[in-house]
């Protein structure tokens, strides 16, 4: 994996871990497919959101 797609890959995981998410489906971030990282940080910015209005 490159250098630019880790550093990106590690501020999702930050990101997620500051919304109190530190696992999915029982595995730890670090282990979960960046493609489900980023749709579970999408849907929780979403709803988070969706209370803000």
């Amino acid at each position: 994996m490159s250098m630019m797609k880790q550093l990106q890959r590690n501020a999702v995981i930050e990101q997620l871990k500051k919304l109190g998410i530190h696992s999915i489906d029982g595995q730890p971030l670090s282990e979960v497919l960046y493609t489900t990282l980023l749709k579970t940080l999408a849907l929780k910015r979403a709803a988070q959101d969706c209370k803000g209005r």
